[in-house]
């Protein structure tokens, strides 16, 4: 995933994170593909590892459906 990394502003109109709604401040992570706004690193960490989190459930109840074994 690739971000900017925004210091000193604000965005227009005011925004809240979108992983813990918390406002966002005068420095501020976006997502570049899909604009989404992250109030700090964290947050923009936490999501990333609950998306691999997803794919892998995904993939294992995929595999699962078919028989074959799952395996990580």
């Amino acid at each position: 995933m690739r971000f900017i990394l925004v210091n000193g502003r604000t965005p227009r109109p005011q925004s809240l994170c979108v992983l813990c709604c918390r406002p966002i401040g005068g420095s501020y992570l976006r997502e570049i593909e899909t604009r989404l706004s992250y109030c700090d690193h964290a947050c923009y960490s936490d999501h990333c590892r609950r998306a691999v989190l997803a794919l892998e459930r995904h993939h294992i109840a995929q595999w699962s459906r078919v028989g074959a074994p799952a395996v990580i």
